[in-house]
């Protein structure tokens, strides 16, 4: 029988969490589970359970992993102070390169456990900090306008993209594409539009 590694106590939820990370990536978060984890990193079946009380704790650890990638996009994008309009376009096209990169990640931050039938506190937070970026964009464009209508321009605005990025994932899309454009202009333009339709202009 292989002998079970030893391991510093961050090192081994480091690990878990890549080997998690990896297992998602792969086959989704439908099947993982901790003790698939433990053999893929090479520890005891009770190891894990000193970093995560249970399977939903490590999903929420990885979901949460995969909004920090998200919100450092955003944040990147907001330090180059480009124009409201060139600021939501990249914002759009940075959620669409995410969701095509990891579209099983994308799956466990919004359509798993951890937001069905209520949304996580700790995933709320994040989903909160991606709105602000939004609305900061909207803002600088039209500070004076009333909460309620940039509001709802963000609303607007997030719900095209993420139904963009739902249909392309899902192979919904692509039947009704005209055949005289490439995927990659149609999502410029819808984005484009979309944040055109934000801005009022």
């Amino acid at each position: 029988m292989a002998r079970a590694k030893s391991y510093h106590k961050e090192d081994l939820r480091r690990d878990l969490l890549k080997a998690g990370r990896e297992f998602v990536s792969r086959n989704g978060h439908l099947s993982l589970s901790l003790r698939s984890l433990a053999q893929q990193v090479g520890v005891t079946t009770a190891a894990p359970y000193h970093h995560f009380s249970d399977r939903r704790a490590l999903l929420l650890a990885l979901a949460m992993e995969g909004f920090e990638d998200l919100i450092g996009r955003a944040q990147a994008i907001d330090a180059k102070a480009l124009s409201p309009l060139d600021q939501l376009i990249m914002m759009g096209h940075s959620f669409l390169d995410f969701a095509a990169e990891q579209p099983r990640m994308l799956e466990l931050m919004y359509e798993s456990e951890l937001t069905i039938p209520t949304l996580d506190p700790a995933l709320l937070e994040y989903q909160q900090r991606g709105y602000q970026a939004l609305l900061g964009a909207i803002t600088k464009a039209m500070p004076d306008a009333p909460f309620d209508d940039r509001s709802m321009r963000v609303m607007g605005f997030w719900s095209t993209i993420y139904g963009l990025a739902l249909l392309r994932n899902k192979q919904l899309i692509q039947p009704y594409e005209p055949e005289s454009r490439e995927s990659a202009d149609i999502d410029r333009t819808v984005v484009a539009r979309s944040a055109r339709a934000a801005l009022g202009e």
